[in-house]
């Protein structure tokens, strides 16, 4: 029997972390557990888009916060995901570190990620996965689009 009581998905925003979202609010449903939806801002985010760009007169930080937390609400609207938890954190370190740091003090059980894995999955998963992986406490699901 599964025991997982809280699940964290992580979303980076691409249809491959959307999907892992998707996966985990299914699974949060049919074992009737928690789920927190969560997004990193890295410090030097790598692929940001252009609607993303703060405007000059803004904190860049507050910027960026503000609008991931916008993006996790239409993705926990568009899943029906109501009862979910969005969380969105800054900071300075990579999102893998963040993952599974998040995921031991906030005592989940379960890091549903997103993953390409084309191929061996330790050569294609990702350097966030590969991370999460290797840092992890709790078990971690790799989800496929």
């Amino acid at each position: 029997m599964l025991n997982y009581n809280n699940i964290v998905a992580a979303t980076d925003f691409s249809k491959i972390g959307d999907n892992a979202v998707r996966q985990a609010g299914d699974l949060a449903k049919l074992l009737n557990v928690s789920l927190t939806i969560l997004h990193v801002v890295e410090h030097f985010p790598e692929g940001i888009t252009e609607d993303m760009i703060p405007p000059e007169n803004l904190d860049p930080q507050h910027f960026l916060k503000q609008q991931s937390q916008a993006e996790l609400e239409k993705l926990r609207r568009r899943l029906l995901l109501k009862d979910a938890i969005v969380e969105v954190l800054v900071s300075r370190y990579a999102a893998g570190r963040e993952i599974a740091s998040f995921a031991r003090k906030k005592k989940m059980d379960l890091i549903v990620i997103g993953t390409h894995g084309d191929q061996g999955v330790l050569d294609r998963m990702g350097s966030t996965a590969n991370a999460i992986m290797h840092d992890a406490r709790s078990d971690v699901l790799l989800v496929r689009l």
